[in-house]
């Protein structure tokens, strides 16, 4: 192949990046930095230079340098590349893209942090985990969670909360065209799936053309597929559809934009049962059109219960709004606190009181804190004295205010052998653990499996905290048997935490559904570092009202006293 300078200085540069990751020689790594300067700056043909070794000639290039550019004149992978591919793992190289983020902060994010990819780094923002590190501070995560924002904007799937952001700004401009009567977001945002590949929105018009002609305007490069159906992309990269309908067809064309393949499929074969036709024009009688003012009437038409957004999946929810079996779903409205919660005291950016304060304005009646345990060095995880005076300052609050309790609490780090972090002697004085998995995610299944049913089989522990560990669009769970824990959750009474993060929201609602039919309490936690972030409750109520949860089956929509009550004590 034709070997140019820049690709030539690319890889050069690319190769000493890796080995500063690694910490490799110093001058080995000094020495591939200057020859990819140098080799940018050469004038002449390098295939030339190379080839006939006269580039040994100019001052700087060494036979190390040399062997490099001629495997990689050759169309090989250079040695030196190569070997550090194997070494570095390709999420760490990742990191390496972000602007603002060099081989020496990438190494102390890997090798410090155990970071291993750009999601994880992410999270580890969000958490406030860089603060302390030498080199980085508030203002250095601030910058990389934007960078980050932009480097994911190339791929293919979105957080909900990015989905939801970028959805509803852009319904806010439809609404502002002239003629609009309604905009209704539809698709995999309005059934408040976890990630989200594309945006989906009805618009209610009386003069279809009229509004064609206004999105071009707004939406440049937009096109129409079919009359009044257009598709562009949004300025994030997602594709977007926008369907123009008449106030007669706008029922029909919201559940048809909604629903899963499956949803459809089901409520389409339950209407021809019956004689009739469903599609996104409308349902009809032979070639009579029925007309219907909203989505609830269209649904009673058919014969069903209304069946809320989430849950139009096609996983039964029509054979059960035929028999009108459908619980009544839980809503935000109904929680009364939460449990997993971190403060200053550990990695948080606000305190218990002010934690406190924005729980009560959130009309809560308890909130819990649970900072990190002392094994979780890197979050600053609390001594059994910090977490003595923590209970101590709780105390003096909850003396201070009326028809509001903070729970002392503690996230317990399950360490490998399935035994809780706990710091010694303050089991008793704990009105609550949740036990989380933050390390040794690579173990095997049948360990790791093991190591979560000693965790929950533990007296002390009441909640499960993030059980597979997974971050999304960042890192995939660790390999266990969730049936098994599941089971050990149900049989010691133990609530599984459905992680609001929008990072994590885990428990899925899938397993969340089955915990619920093993008869597995669950808990929506907002896994707050700060007072914002008590807000991710809504993303976490979202899992749960997928998974059929009504406000019993979750124990922070009760009286926390009653959970608490309940606490085990060693037999």
């Amino acid at each position: 192949m034709s070997l140019d300078r820049k690709t030539a200085g690319r890889a050069l540069r690319e190769a000493a990046a890796l080995l500063e990751v690694q910490g490799e020689n110093v001058h080995r790594i000094r020495a591939l930095a200057n020859a990819s300067r140098i080799v940018e700056r050469i004038e002449g043909d390098l295939d030339a230079l190379v080839e006939s070794g006269e580039i040994l000639e100019i001052k700087g290039i060494g036979k190390g340098t040399v062997a490099f550019l001629q495997q990689l004149s050759a169309g090989e992978r250079p040695e030196i590349l190569a070997d550090a591919e194997q070494m570095v793992p390709s999420g760490v190289r990742d990191m390496l893209t972000i602007p603002g983020l060099g081989p020496k902060k990438v190494r102390a994010l890997w090798r410090d942090l155990g970071l291993a990819s750009v999601g994880e780094l992410e999270y580890a923002c969000r958490e406030n985990r860089l603060v302390e590190i030498p080199g980085f501070g508030s203002k250095t995560q601030e910058k990389l969670i934007e960078a980050i924002r932009f480097a994911r904007m190339a791929g293919n799937r979105r957080l909900i909360n990015e989905a939801w952001t970028e959805a509803t700004n852009i319904a806010s401009s439809l609404v502002g065209i002239d003629g609009v009567a309604k905009v209704e977001i539809g698709g995999e945002v309005r059934r408040w799936c976890e990630t989200v590949g594309s945006l989906e929105f009805v618009v209610t018009a009386d003069r279809e053309k009229r509004v064609g002609n206004a999105l071009s305007d707004l939406f440049p490069g937009i096109e129409m597929e079919e009359p009044n159906r257009f598709n562009a992309v949004t300025e994030s990269g997602l594709p977007m559809t926008v369907r123009v309908v008449s106030a007669a067809g706008e029922a029909a064309a919201i559940l048809w934009s909604t629903g899963a393949v499956g949803h459809l499929h089901a409520l389409a074969e339950h209407a021809a049962s019956s004689g009739l036709r469903l599609d996104e024009s409308g349902l009809w009688s032979g070639d009579a059109r029925d007309e219907y003012a909203d989505e609830h009437t269209l649904y009673e038409a058919l014969g069903c219960q209304w069946v809320a957004p989430e849950l139009r999946e096609g996983e039964g929810e029509v054979e059960r709004a035929v028999a009108r079996t459908l619980p009544e779903l839980v809503v935000v409205e109904d929680l009364l606190g939460v449990l997993h919660n971190h403060t200053t005291d550990s990695d948080g950016a606000a305190t218990v009181e002010e934690m406190a304060d924005a729980a009560r304005g959130l009309g809560w009646s308890f909130f819990g804190v649970a900072d990190h345990s002392p094994a979780a060095s890197y979050a600053n995880g609390v001594s059994a004295e910090r977490l003595r005076d923590q209970w101590r300052r709780i105390d003096d609050l909850n003396a201070s205010m009326s028809g509001f309790r903070i729970v002392k609490g503690i996230e317990a780090d399950i360490m490998p052998d399935g035994s809780l972090d706990i710091p010694e002697g303050c089991e008793e004085g704990l009105e609550y653990v949740v036990a989380s998995v933050h390390s040794a995610f690579r173990i095997a299944e049948e360990a790791q499996t093991e190591r979560l049913v000693q965790a929950v089989s533990h007296p002390a522990c009441r909640v499960l905290g993030h059980p597979t560990g997974r971050l999304l669009l960042a890192r995939p769970g660790y390999a266990v048997d969730l049936d098994r824990v599941l089971a050990a959750c149900a049989e010691h009474e133990v609530a599984v935490e459905i992680n609001a993060s929008p990072y994590r929201l885990d428990l899925d609602w899938r397993w969340a559904r089955r915990a619920l039919d093993r008869g597995v309490k669950l808990v929506v936690n907002p896994d707050a570092h700060s007072t914002q972030g008590l807000e991710d409750v809504r993303w976490g109520v979202a899992v749960a009202r997928k998974a059929g949860a009504t406000k019993s089956d979750l124990i922070n929509c009760a009286d926390i006293g009653d959970f608490l009550r309940k606490k085990r004590v060693k037999s």
